[in-house]
């Protein structure tokens, strides 16, 4: 079993009480000093009844705050529901009552969204320097004061979160997570205590939360940004002496294509993870002429924890076909067909999962909870397949087979190929009905300078069968992508359904 978080933390602060735990513009933070924050912070909200039975919204900044409020949250038995603070309104207050949250912890730079929870919850509390043009909400910051920093109990302490899924495909879901996998992703992806981790992705969303803790429960020093700058995090990088990080496909383009990327060493890398995305050829071969075998490929989900693992020379070596490495440690998988029986090497099947860390289900939906599962194994849609060597490919989710005249179409596979045409930037198929009522396959892509339709569609004759090429493209200025980078199908559908209109 997994330590809980402020278990971790006070050991932490046990072995390392001087060592870095968090740096943040010019500030930086001991552990010691870390953990004696978040037992002020503790005792302030026992001290305000907040407790076990609380679900508590917190709309996460990069900034360490947001990560004392988590430990100190977890630590009183209160459960987080961590919401991306950069969702609409609507979708805000759906996840923050869906989750039944009783309270609310908000920052300086998330008090725009005071007045969306104002609607949700009346216990509406502020971490950081007091506004006095705020009311109605209880500031912490003179509560943690008058605490003091003694510490407390940790009886109820845990590891638990109630989180929310990126929407791309309906409205966010909330997964209960009780283990984070720290050790399995320790063992499997090479983090380790002496890691200098630079922190990049929004806290607001679930890797960019789990892979900030991983750091801090090994003991680690991180590095946070307050927002992702390409520019800035090499040089952070290069400049800091960082040996680890965890970055989004989209952050590792915007590096590569960056100007600042020639001059980039990348020399004291030992580790960069990446996931939640497709990671295309070219940028696998470009951070592995310039760092080395240091790029690893996890795909993972909220609902089920890692799935597997690519890493080292395999990165390049299986840079073809979208390779997501072999099953995690300590997870096992299979490859199901709807009769739940499982597939012979290299065909395709539903990716089905378990481990002791997958979650507890959806929150109050007990129905959909049992649509992810399969016996003891849960999926959430993905589908993949082996090769005799053992390698798990993914190949698309059930909602990206497009059915065109009957015939099933894998919309990464045309994405991949159009991928490969020097003049694609970015692309996204989905099936939509034509004029006529017939469902076709349309190709949304956003061209870099002089590349025309005609080109792609050359390119589609020459790579796919007549049954797989695009009826449409659209040639479009950006896709629209969750903030972790993911296309949002139903709103693209919708964009380019209005386009066809017009």
């Amino acid at each position: 079993m997994s330590l809980p978080l402020a278990v971790a933390l006070r050991l932490n602060a046990r072995r390392f009480p001087r060592r870095p735990a968090l740096r943040f513009g010019q500030w930086e933070w001991g552990y010691a000093e870390l953990y004696a924050k978040v037992c002020r912070l503790m005792n302030a909200l026992m001290a305000q009844g907040l407790g076990p039975r609380d679900h508590v919204a917190l709309l996460p900044p990069n900034h360490p705050d947001t990560l004392v409020a988590y430990f100190a949250l977890t630590g009183i038995g209160a459960i987080p529901v961590p919401i991306n603070h950069q969702l609409d309104d609507e979708d805000l207050v759906y996840i923050a009552r869906k989750a039944d949250t009783t309270a609310a912890i908000l920052l300086p730079e998330t008090a725009d969204k005071l007045g969306t929870m104002r609607g949700v919850t009346g216990r509406l509390y502020f971490l950081g320097e007091p506004d006095p043009g705020a009311t109605g909400v209880t500031w912490l910051d003179p509560l943690m004061e008058r605490a003091g920093d003694e510490e407390p109990s940790l009886e109820h302490a845990h590891q638990r979160v109630l989180s929310h899924t990126s929407g791309t495909t309906g409205r966010p879901k909330c997964p209960l997570r009780g283990e984070w996998a720290f050790e399995e992703r320790a063992i499997e992806q090479g983090f380790s205590s002496d890691d200098y981790a630079l922190s990049a992705i929004p806290l607001c969303v679930g890797i960019g939360l789990t892979y900030t803790l991983q750091s801090l429960y090994l003991g680690a020093t991180v590095r946070l940004m307050p927002s992702f700058d390409p520019a800035a995090a090499m040089d952070i990088i290069d400049r800091e002496a960082i040996t680890a990080t965890t970055l989004l496909p989209f952050m590792l383009r915007k590096m590569m294509e960056a100007p600042q990327f020639q001059s980039f060493s990348g020399r004291s890398l030992k580790l960069i993870q990446s996931g939640a995305g497709v990671v295309e050829a070219d940028i696998r071969h470009a951070f592995h002429a310039k760092t080395g075998p240091v790029l690893s490929i996890y795909a993972a989900s909220t609902e089920v924890g890692p799935i597997a693992n690519l890493k080292g020379e395999d990165v390049v070596r299986y840079a073809e076909g979208n390779c997501v490495g072999r099953p995690f440690f300590g997870v096992e998988v299979k490859l199901l067909d709807d009769d739940l029986k499982e597939v012979p090497v290299g065909e395709v099947g539903e990716i089905c999962a378990r481990s002791h860390t997958q979650y507890e289900g959806y929150y109050g939906d007990p129905e959909l909870t049992e649509e992810t599962r399969r016996g003891d194994y849960y999926t959430v849609g993905d589908l993949g397949r082996f090769d005799a060597d053992g390698y798990l490919y993914f190949v698309g989710r059930k909602g990206d087979v497009i059915r065109i005249g009957g015939t099933p179409i894998f919309a990464t596979e045309i994405e991949e190929t159009l991928m490969a045409h020097p003049g694609v930037a970015e692309v996204a198929c989905v099936d939509l009905p034509d004029t006529g009522g017939v469902t076709v396959l349309w190709a949304a892509v956003v061209p870099k300078p002089g590349c025309t339709e005609a080109d792609l569609q050359t390119h589609c004759a020459q790579r796919l069968p007549v049954h797989k090429r695009p009826a449409r493209f659209a040639l479009l200025d950006a896709l629209p992508r969750t903030v972790t980078g993911r296309v949002i199908k139903n709103r693209l559908k919708t964009l380019l359904h209005e386009q066809a209109v017009s």
